[in-house]
């Protein structure tokens, strides 16, 4: 009769094991191991305690993820956790009574310990595929496919004639920033996709950053020809082409793609560009769309039957003015439309910052977080930049820590620029430096004087 006894399935072994599943060591307290029960659930209440410290700190540890350290101790933190949360299952389970194939008891026991598995691979996995994206798009890495970095794959058409030989080439003096704490980034749109080849930096938006006081965004017309190239020389050719020239002779431009134009938008605006970011047309909608789009007024109707979309489709783009709550392909289409009735270059630069403020909020904002893995692949395959990951979680900390409520925009328009044609028919635009260089100091002085400077 022991025996038979001992035979039959014990329901409380399962439902210890549960119990340790919820919270190490509350199994082995059912169990009246009250000393096991201690050992195993100290540890784990410290975690929780730290865990719920964490969170009370809201974006501030959004920025942290952002740290291939912190991801590490992460992974090595959640693997050693899942060995002690499944430690702590099967000892409350044994303490009952002993594993048998015959027994539905251990068969649940044996599904708890699957679940706990599951729970901590799903969290591995993000970080471990964050470390990947974070290690591909930063500096040094290939993201989007090499879209700054890689030589492209398709000819150019030479220079224009007018284009002047290059003269010796001179390592470019660093500019001072001037404003203690500021950095700036350039934003590129790259003009890449399914059935294009120019690859031209449609879009250059320059953000700059200071934490104690606000941010600003400065649009650069891509039509603007004749621009410094920051050292001494004149670059003879749209600023559009400058990223795509320079990637592929690196002979006339020994820095370089993305080094070539960050120096050539400095000198243009007078101002130092520490890093540069860029992302190809499919990169920027799968963005969107993995924050579950972004929220944009929009201030006067946009009807551009001209309109070719990101896989080179003739689709034209309307849209009436109002607050929408746009997708990917929507906010690509309201940033990238020209051809309608009043709009130009100089319109679409103004939308282009809107989306971007919109963006930015929506990152700020940090519900994306559901939707990593999206990000995550997004990121991965369209967007480049060559900031270092390790300064990663502090440019996010301080764009989280700054007041964005009154972003100051410039866009330079005329009479900053001057329209010209070449002798062969090219639309361009003549910056007149100076003229530029005092309206950029001019508006990051007054986005410096907006706050005052902590003491």
């Amino acid at each position: 009769m022991n025996q038979a006894a001992a035979s039959r399935p014990d329901g409380r072994a399962p439902l210890a094991a549960f119990f340790s599943f919820v919270l190490p060591g509350l199994g082995q307290a059912y169990n009246r191991q009250f000393r096991l029960a201690l050992l195993l659930g100290l540890p784990a209440a410290v975690l929780g305690w730290l865990v719920l410290a964490a969170a009370a700190r809201g974006g501030q540890v959004l920025t942290e993820l952002l740290d291939v350290r912190v991801l590490v101790a992460i992974i090595l933190l959640n693997l050693g956790l899942l060995g002690w949360r499944a430690v702590a299952i099967y000892q409350a389970y044994v303490a009952r009574e002993v594993p048998s194939r015959r027994r539905w008891t251990t068969w649940v026991t044996v599904a708890l310990l699957v679940a706990t598995l599951g729970m901590h691979l799903v969290p591995a996995w993000y970080a471990t595929a964050t470390i990947d994206t974070l290690n591909v798009v930063s500096r040094g890495g290939g993201g989007g496919g090499g879209i700054l970095n890689a030589p492209p794959k398709d000819l150019l058409e030479p220079l224009p004639s007018r284009t002047a030989p290059p003269a010796p080439y001179q390592e470019p003096e660093a500019t001072p920033v001037g404003l203690t704490g500021r950095f700036t980034i350039l934003l590129v749109g790259i003009d890449a996709g399914p059935g294009r080849n120019t690859y031209g930096t449609d879009t250059m938006i320059v953000a700059t950053l200071d934490p104690r006081s606000g941010a600003s965004l400065i649009s650069i017309p891509r039509d603007t020809f004749a621009a410094p190239l920051g050292d001494g020389r004149i670059y003879y050719a749209k600023l559009n082409s400058l990223l795509a020239y320079a990637r592929r002779d690196l002979a006339t431009y020994p820095l370089g793609g993305p080094e070539t134009l960050k120096a050539s938008v400095g000198a243009l605006l007078g101002i130092q560009i520490d890093y540069i970011a860029a992302a190809d047309f499919l990169g920027f909608t799968s963005a969107v769309d993995a924050v579950d789009g972004v929220d944009v007024t929009v201030a006067r109707s946009v009807h551009d039957f001209g309109y070719v979309d990101e896989y080179n489709n003739l689709v034209g783009f309307h849209i009436e003015p109002g607050t929408y709550h746009m997708d990917g392909y929507t906010a690509l289409a309201f940033a990238r439309s020209r051809k309608g009735a009043g709009d130009n270059d100089f319109t679409r630069a103004d939308r282009q910052q809107r989306v971007i403020e919109a963006l930015v909020t929506k990152m700020r904002a940090g519900s994306w977080l559901f939707n990593l893995p999206s990000l995550l692949n997004a990121l991965g395959d369209s967007v480049a930049t060559d900031i270092p990951g390790e300064l990663l979680p502090h440019l996010a900390r301080a764009m989280l820590d700054a007041d964005l409520s009154d972003i100051q925009r410039l866009v330079i328009d005329r009479p900053l620029v001057q329209s010209d044609t070449l002798t062969d028919g090219t639309y361009v635009l003549i910056p007149d430096l100076e003229a530029i260089q005092a309206a950029v100091h001019d508006m990051l002085t007054d986005v410096t004087r907006a706050t005052p400077p902590p003491d």
